[in-house]
C-alpha cells in the first residue's frame, strides 16, 4: 500500500476525503454516489469521478463502478484527523475569538488544511479536549476514530433525566433561537415536566426554557446520570 501522509496531500484530496466522511456521518450510505459527492464540492460529476479513480490508485478509497466511492482505513484516518483540525478550530474560533459559527466555519476550512499534529494536539489542550464542535458535531479522537457517542433525541428523556446537548439538527432559525435562550453542545439538560403533547419545561443550567416536542426532538443529548426522585 503507497505510504500517505497529509504533507504529501493536496487541499483538494483531501477535501475530497473528508466530504465523504462528513456525508456518511450525516447518514448517506456507503458507497457515497459520485453525483452526490459531485454537488456536494459543487463541481461537475466527471471531474469527481476522475479524483475519486486517482484516490482508489492511491488506496485512500474503494471505487464501486455505478454505486460510488468509500473511505478505505487510511482514507478514513486521514478524513477523521483534518475533521478533528477543523472542529478545534471552530471551538477556539467561536468561543475565545466570538466569531459567529457560520464564519467560523468557512476559516476553520482553511486552517484545517495547515495543521501539524502537534499544534492540533496543543489547541485540544487548551480548549480542554472538546468532544463537540460549536455545531454540535463530535470531533474525534487523536487517533483519528469518531467519538462514537451514542446518542438520543431529547424528547426521549423522561422526567428527572439529565443528558449532554451534543447536537442540534433543527433549521437555521431554530438554531438561532437555542442558542440565543442558551441551549447549546455541551450544556446539561434536565426535563422538569413533560405536557401531554409532549412540550418539555427544562433546566438549562440555571434557566427553565420550554420547547415543543418537534423542537426537542431535533436536539441530540448523550444520556449521563439519572438524577434522585
Amino acid at each position: 500500500m503507497p505510504d500517505h501522509n497529509l504533507a504529501e496531500m493536496s487541499e483538494s484530496e483531501e477535501m475530497y476525503l473528508i466530504t465523504i466522511a462528513r456525508l456518511i456521518e450525516q447518514g448517506v450510505e456507503a458507497p457515497v454516489p459520485i453525483p452526490r459527492l459531485a454537488g456536494e464540492l459543487s463541481i461537475q460529476p466527471v471531474s469527481a469521478n476522475q479524483m475519486v479513480h486517482k484516490l482508489a490508485e492511491e488506496e485512500l478509497v474503494e471505487y464501486l463502478p455505478y454505486k460510488g466511492a468509500q473511505l478505505t482505513p487510511k482514507g478514513q484516518e486521514i478524513a477523521q484527523k483534518v475533521l478533528r483540525d477543523r472542529r478545534l478550530w471552530e471551538v477556539f474560533l467561536v468561543e475565545h475569538l466570538e466569531l459567529p459559527p457560520s464564519e467560523a466555519d468557512a476559516l476553520a476550512c482553511r486552517l484545517e488544511h495547515i495543521t501539524a499534529e502537534g499544534i492540533a494536539c496543543r489547541l485540544a489542550r487548551y480548549l480542554g479536549q472538546p468532544a463537540v464542535s460549536p455545531q454540535g458535531l463530535p470531533i474525534p479522537e487523536v487517533n483519528g476514530k469518531p467519538a462514537g457517542q451514542a446518542l438520543r433525541p431529547l424528547s426521549d428523556l423522561a422526567v428527572g433525566e439529565q443528558g449532554e446537548v451534543i447536537r442540534i439538527e433543527a433549521d437555521q432559525a431554530t438554531h438561532n433561537f437555542l442558542t440565543t435562550e442558551g441551549l447549546r453542545p455541551g450544556l446539561e439538560v434536565k426535563p422538569l415536566a413533560i405536557g401531554a403533547a409532549g412540550a418539555m419545561l427544562l433546566q438549562v443550567g440555571d434557566n427553565r426554557l420550554y420547547l415543543a416536542k418537534a423542537i426537542a426532538e431535533t436536539i441530540l443529548i448523550s444520556t449521563k446520570v439519572k438524577a434522585e426522585s
